[in-house]
């Protein structure tokens, strides 16, 4: 994942939260890379959130 990772629209926004929900609901615990892309996704979308929504 991109350390610029930057939402850019409503339905990738929706997009990146599905996917948030996704590996939090997973069985196995996150890989270190896994949650380091999760707060990528999270701060992304808290920026689009507060620029757009």
């Amino acid at each position: 994942m991109e350390r610029d990772f930057k939402i850019t629209s409503a339905q990738h926004y929706e997009d990146t939260m599905i996917i948030i929900f996704e590996m939090q609901e997973q069985e196995d615990p996150l890989t270190p890379s896994q949650l380091a892309e999760v707060q990528i996704m999270m701060k992304a979308a808290e920026k689009y959130e507060d620029e757009e929504l």
